[in-house]
């Protein structure tokens, strides 16, 4: 079993999964890599690729800059377009 990933705009969710393997985002320092039970970070994401695997399927969203919480229940991703 994965973990939960939503990513949000203003106006609408692009993506939500409960079974997420891992993620990789666009860091302002760089690309990182969340797995199930990464540990908490709060952190701003620079315009890029954003690429989601769940259920052996991977999937890639472009997005201008934003935010990224992770926490133990899940991953927000906060962008605004």
């Amino acid at each position: 079993m994965g973990f939960k990933l939503s990513i949000v705009c203003p106006d609408k969710v692009l993506y939500e999964n409960d079974e997420v393997d891992f993620v990789a985002l666009p860091g302002r320092l760089g690309v990182f890599g969340v797995l199930k039970k990464h540990t908490p970070l709060l952190s701003a994401l620079k315009k890029g690729k954003i690429s989601v695997k769940a259920k052996g399927q991977e999937k890639e969203f472009e997005i201008g800059a934003g935010f990224v919480e992770v926490l133990p229940e899940g991953i927000t991703v906060l962008i605004n377009s």
